[in-house]
């Protein structure tokens, strides 16, 4: 028996649940919001009043309308997931929640020009304006704040249920396209992430629904979310800190980075002038290894010292902590140097904390590259 057989004779055992769904008149958003009713009821007859909490509501997702966890199976059985990790499959990473898929599949081939090879889409911000259908067996997995079109998951014939994610309400739709494809969808309001699916193979879609997980930090070790990260002082400031036993001159011979690091991960949260509803939120992460981190560490390396200058009639402030468009963990014998990274605005460049180090567009195309996601530029960079 697989493990999807025993899924299924697992959801049978929920079935009792179903009895819920008639409060609503058989539709699950309604036997929710009967349920909600009643507690709200409750909590006024006890006299102790609680705040409405406003989420975004999509056809055929249930709104996350009150904080106690139901009990609800999960849609996700992590440890499963994890043990039965192979080489063939692999994680991905957008909006704080994460995804496995088939190794050997393209990244971001959709939308304009795509072909019909397999792919994961994540994190795609710029690119080509034009509308090339989807090929009828194109296998996709998209992470998106929304079920992305066309997925019809939620629609007429698509199974719905309520699920657990890591504690956090979602809903799960399933159901087989016009086209035959199996497709399906995880959707969690509360957190405006979903991934949708559409597969040739019922158990690749429902195995890849199964991988989808809320995570704070990435597989590739990246924070989902952005975090305060001390930009290095400016010409003419004192380093915060204690002083160090170093010198000048021994800072000055130091690399701006560890020239074998044993990895590399690439942590893009986007352009700053673009998507700003978004800005918090990673967009997409990747980790190098090998001749690759080696590759870029010399590139960072070469960099020349000193930030890009800033723009001509920009009104400057100092650096924001939080003001960075991607981070580059470079680890070494057990240790991490981030590296803030930003094309855009004042503080243009790279800054690992203590000093920083110009930024040049084929720079930038070896950093971003991994990502295939595009970006935008506000200035110019050198070459």
């Amino acid at each position: 028996m697989s493990r999807y057989d025993v899924e299924t004779l697992v959801r049978d055992t929920f079935l009792s649940h179903e009895a819920e769904a008639d409060e609503g008149g058989g539709d699950l958003t309604g036997a929710v919001r009967a349920r909600v009713a009643r507690r709200r009821r409750r909590a006024r007859a006890a006299g102790a009043g609680a705040a409405a909490v406003a989420v975004l509501v999509t056809a055929g997702v249930v709104p996350a309308l009150t904080g106690e966890r139901p009990a609800r199976p999960s849609a996700v059985d992590t440890a499963a997931e994890d043990r039965a990790a192979t080489a063939d499959w692999r994680w991905e990473s957008s909006l704080g929640a994460e995804i496995r898929v088939p190794a050997h599949w393209a990244v971001n081939d959709s939308g304009c020009g795509m072909t019909d090879a397999p792919s994961v889409v994540r994190g795609k911000t710029v690119e080509r304006a034009c509308w090339s259908p989807e090929p009828a067996d194109k296998e996709i997995a998209v992470l998106d704040q929304w079920p992305m079109e066309p997925s019809q998951p939620g629609g007429a014939g698509f199974v719905q249920r309520a699920v657990d994610v890591g504690g956090v309400l979602a809903v799960r739709a399933e159901g087989r396209l016009p086209d035959g494809r199996f497709a399906g969808t995880v959707t969690v309001s509360g957190r405006q992430v979903a991934v949708t699916v559409r597969t040739r193979d019922e158990a690749t879609t429902r195995r890849i629904l199964d991988s989808f997980r809320l995570v704070e930090t990435d597989h590739a070790g990246c924070p989902t979310r952005l975090v305060p990260v001390a930009p290095a002082p400016l010409p003419g400031q004192k380093s915060p800190g204690p002083p160090t036993a170093q010198t000048t001159e021994d800072q000055k011979q130091m690399p701006f980075v560890p020239g074998d690091p044993s990895s590399i991960s690439v942590c893009s949260y986007g352009s700053l002038d673009s998507y700003r509803e978004r800005r918090d939120r990673i967009e997409a992460s990747a980790r190098l290894s090998g001749a690759e981190a080696t590759a870029l560490a010399a590139a960072l390396n070469a960099a020349r010292p000193g930030g890009n200058p800033a723009p001509p009639g920009l009104a400057c402030a100092p650096p924001d902590p939080l003001g960075y468009e991607a981070l580059l963990l470079v680890r070494h014998q057990g240790e991490e140097v981030w590296v803030r990274v930003n094309w855009n605005g004042c503080t243009r460049g790279l800054d690992n904390g203590a000093s920083r180090a110009q930024l040049t567009m084929s720079l930038l195309r070896n950093i971003m590259g991994p990502m295939k996601t595009g970006y935008s530029l506000s200035h110019d960079l050198p070459d």
